[in-house]
């Protein structure tokens, strides 16, 4: 995904259903908040649009789903060769 795939709210439902999502999104949080303040968490599904269209949300934000899509897809048996972003 690049620059506009986030949206307020945008993986929400995958984390309250999904444990492997769940984990991968806490995981990138906790080393995201070794070095900020800012929960991107908190963000990804509390921020309004406005907020999230801010590039220094928008693009971790991505980054954090896009690391919790790959290992759910594991789990479905699908193993990308590779993933590219922006």
């Amino acid at each position: 995904p690049g620059e506009g795939a986030q949206w307020a709210g945008c993986g929400r439902e995958l984390y309250d259903a999904e444990p492997v999502f769940r984990r991968a999104i806490d995981a990138v949080e906790a080393h995201w908040r070794e070095h900020s303040d800012t929960s991107l968490r908190k963000a990804c599904f509390r921020a309004t649009q406005a907020e999230l269209n801010e590039v220094q949300l928008a693009q971790p934000v991505i980054y954090m789903i896009q690391c919790a899509l790959v290992e759910l897809f594991k789990t479905w048996g699908v193993y990308p060769d590779g993933v590219v972003g922006h």
